[in-house]
């Protein structure tokens, strides 16, 4: 009884709790921007592979090539929605392209697994979550750094 009491005093509070983490900045990330890269990553990538699969449909191009499109179409969908969340969001950026990486990748072992789980392996599947980790971190630094200049603000001149 005791520990039942105990658990559910701790989950009283939770809702309250996950409101202030996705509408305050306490650890940096701003969600409604985190989100916002993701699905523009995700939006990215999907529209691009409707393309090349219209493209292979037409011109009879090989499947190697496609899977090659694909994976590079995805590496630029990854750094689009870094810039996009690091753009949007009030500090950190490269946090906010960070994360957009860690969740791009993961849905996209998670695609992988579904589709050809016999050819993944999980030294693969670090890879990818790294690689497209890093590329989501540059994308991000990136919008970090076109924020000011996009806005017309100056850098931070002190007197």
């Amino acid at each position: 009884m005791k520990t039942r009491n105990r658990l559910l005093g701790r989950l009283k509070d939770t809702s309250g709790s996950l409101q202030r983490f996705s509408e305050h900045t306490d650890f940096g990330l701003e969600l409604k921007n985190l989100w916002f890269g993701v699905i523009m990553g995700l939006g990215v990538w999907l529209v691009a592979a409707i393309f090349g699969l219209g493209w292979i449909a037409l011109s009879g191009a090989g499947t190697h090539l496609f899977s090659v499109y694909v994976y590079a179409v995805g590496i630029l969908g990854v750094v689009l929605g870094g810039l996009l969340a690091g753009s949007r969001s009030g500090g950190k950026g490269w946090l906010h392209g960070l994360w957009v990486g860690v969740l791009l990748a993961l849905c996209g072992i998670i695609a992988n697994l579904e589709l050809i789980p016999q050819s993944y392996s999980w030294l693969g599947m670090i890879r990818q979550l790294i690689l497209w980790a890093l590329w989501g971190l540059l994308g991000g630094y990136l919008g970090q750094l076109l924020k000011p200049a996009k806005r017309g603000k100056t850098m931070g001149r002190r007197g």
